[in-house]
């Protein structure tokens, strides 16, 4: 029977020696690099796969169409995962006439998921074992071959554990993979109602919370101890590596995290206390309780913590710099900022138009300034900030087309001297490269990492805003990846919502099609759709996405570091033809119609007409939000006709509140 095996670890090793001993012919094995950072304590599948001549590939992401194309060629009966990190996705699983098998380290459905050996022993079992299954594109959710129980001694770490599961592992296989070959094994669906599933671990998961009673901070110990990166603690901003602790009974009305005695070293916890049997500071050698004690000049009454240096960190206010705080993004997020209290903004803008409730707020500061001009005090501040969201650009297409050279200097000559800067003062930044910046991509959805990103002729100046974005992000990406500079990139895919560009500043053309179409309502002349207005966008709601950026700012666990993350929403697809009808209905009905004249229709125009030559378009942009659901936890959910009603009702209400059309004799 040929097989392809996705395999790692030692239970990688495992599977392949089984198949090899039960006669599966082995056509290719895929696995995975060694992480650098990792402690790597267990057997190689790549030495193995050399040693029986068998073709062996890491390959980034298995699921590529390149991988795929591959694994078909093959025309493998069978594939088998054992202990294979990455999720494999249905055009795989759908290759083999006799399905796809995977090795999991616990009893399903119980612990689907990642590290199930040490969740295990986290959460005190004294059961576990080890499960072959059918796959499905859902994570270890497919049928049941067979099972093994494992026994969890109470003295049983993760690496005792797993050697457990290895021994067990090879008794499963050994007694079902020939059941596999003749076509015999059985298969039971498994009780989606008993499922338990969790994630992966990060070294930061070690940290001791004294607050839990004592059997619990045992058992996290005992999880991630040797050769794991260990439980820690803090004395102080000093690190602690705690190795292996027993429990005392021994009751005190100290605080958790108190040091009760350094002969033996006795740590109160939630609930009775702990004994640290071995443990050694960050920079030290692992040695004896006792030894640590002296090492680290503890003393009776000290206490185990976190970390007060990162803890005053993490309360102290962070300060942001925005450039073009007035506009649309700028105004929303500065809200958000203000509101959550943990922000200090500082903005530079040309004017204070839709920030001027904010003028009196203790945590905004504002300075009116020009960011081709003001380049002492922007780098000031960029050194004095922690962060760093350059909004200024030209970006509507009316001025790519007639101001292409301005476009270049403000876009990319302004915005890479800041960019430069943050290298300079090791800054964090965030660069919004807007949804244009894939030009007119071909894919179907715009995914952040594997999209193509295709631009038009050189004598079509309107492609020069996404050249430029382009090559900003990609100057980004280069400091990004020698460690020089920290970044996040986010693409805004169609917001709308309240200050979305001015009414004033769609009267010359130069604003987005939906304030341009109000506008034309407003003024009761046509509405004009450029090209008949069969482009297609996929508009996302402004708190929606405010939000979504705020995640991007606070940035939990860093998880935003060096990623691309569209802020979009792919269901909310409309083509600018049916924006207008849906803003005549609701204009229509609205309580403020009166005000304002006769609808005068709609006409279709060329877009060269319309924006000048050189303009040229695409019809679809639909963002992936894959890294958005990932990265920050991020799904819209605000409606197409929600957002156009609170857009609507903005811009109608100023132009009333201002007189805006009083002149010519509209109002």
């Amino acid at each position: 029977m040929k097989t392809v095996v996705l395999a790692y670890h030692s239970i990688g090793c495992v599977g392949i020696e089984a198949l090899l001993a039960n006669g599966y012919e082995i056509s290719a094995i895929f696995t995975h690099t060694d992480n650098p950072v990792e402690n790597i304590w267990f057997d190689s599948v790549t030495e193995l796969a050399a040693v029986n001549g068998i073709p062996v590939y890491a390959p980034e992401d298995i699921n590529h169409a390149v991988w795929e194309k591959r694994i078909r060629a093959i025309e493998p009966d069978i594939i088998f995962s054992f202990y294979y990190r990455n999720m494999v996705k249905a055009p795989i699983l759908g290759i083999p006439k006799h399905g796809c098998i995977n090795l999991h380290g616990s009893l399903l459905p119980a612990y689907r998921g990642r590290c199930p050996v040490n969740w295990a022993i986290v959460n005190g079992e004294t059961e576990t074992g080890v499960t072959l299954h059918y796959m499905t594109p859902k994570a270890d959710d497919g049928d049941i071959i067979a099972q093994r129980e494992i026994e969890v001694s109470y003295e049983d770490s993760a690496k005792s554990l797993f050697k457990k599961t290895i021994a067990e592992a090879k008794t499963l296989l050994a007694e079902t993979l020939p059941l596999i070959k003749n076509g015999t094994a059985p298969r039971t669906a498994q009780d989606a109602a008993k499922a338990s599933y969790y994630g992966g671990r990060k070294p930061a998961d070690g940290e001791i919370d004294w607050n839990q009673d004592a059997e619990t901070i045992r058992n996290l110990i005992r999880a991630v101890t040797k050769p794991y990166p260990g439980a820690f603690t803090f004395i102080g901003d000093r690190k602690c590596l705690i190795w292996q602790v027993s429990t005392d009974a021994v009751k005190s009305d100290k605080a958790q995290g108190t040091i009760l005695s350094i002969t033996p070293l006795t740590v109160a916890c939630g609930s009775g206390s702990v004994i640290i049997e071995s443990a050694q500071l960050e920079a030290g050698v692992m040695c004896s309780g006792a030894q640590f004690a002296q090492d680290a000049l503890l003393q009776s009454n000290m206490k185990f913590g976190p970390n007060l240096s990162a803890k005053f960190e993490a309360d102290r206010k962070k300060s942001i710099l925005i450039l073009g705080v007035n506009g649309f993004i700028g105004s929303h997020i500065s809200d958000k900022l203000c509101a959550s209290g943990k922000y200090e903004v500082y903005g530079l803008d040309l004017r204070n138009t839709y920030i001027e409730h904010l003028m009196d707020h203790p945590n905004f500061h504002f300075r009116e300034g020009d960011v081709t001009i003001h380049n002492e005090w922007i780098e000031y501040h960029i050194r004095k900030c922690d962060i760093v969201l350059p909004l200024v650009a030209i970006a509507t297409p009316i001025e790519y087309t007639r101001n292409p050279l301005k476009v270049f200097e403000l876009d990319f000559e302004e915005n890479l001297r800041i960019v430069r800067s943050c290298v300079k003062y090791k800054k964090r930044i965030l660069f919004p490269s807007t949804s244009e910046v894939y030009g007119m991509c071909p894919d179907e959805n715009f995914d952040e990492e594997s999209s193509p990103l295709v631009t038009g002729p050189i004598k079509n100046q309107r492609w020069i805003y996404s050249c430029a974005k382009q090559m900003l992000d990609r100057v980004i990406w280069a400091y990004g990846s020698r460690g020089e500079l920290q970044f996040t990139l986010f693409r805004p895919f169609n917001w709308i919502g309240p200050r979305l560009d001015s009414l004033k500043s769609a009267r010359v053309g130069s604003s987005r099609a939906i304030t341009q179409l109000i506008l034309n309502l407003c003024q009761g002349s046509p509405i004009q759709l450029v090209d008949g207005g069969e482009q297609k966008r996929a508009f996302v709601d402004y708190e929606d996405a405010i939000e979504a950026l705020y995640r991007i700012i606070e940035n939990k666990d860093n998880l935003c570091d060096s990623q691309i993350i569209n802020i979009g929403y792919p269901e909310n697809e409309a083509s600018v033809r049916e924006l207008a009808d849906m803003l005549v209905k609701r204009f229509d009905a609205h309580p403020l119609r009166d005000k304002f004249p006769p609808f005068a229709g709609c006409v279709e125009v060329e877009s060269g007409t319309f924006y000048g030559k050189g303009y040229q378009d695409m019809q679809r942009r639909v963002p992936s939000i894959k890294n958005a659901k990932k990265y920050i936890d991020w799904e819209p959910g605000i409606s197409f006709e929600e957002s156009i009603d609170k857009t609507l009702d903005f811009f109608l209400q100023q132009a009333v509140d201002s007189n805006l059309f009083a002149d010519e004799g509209e109002l």
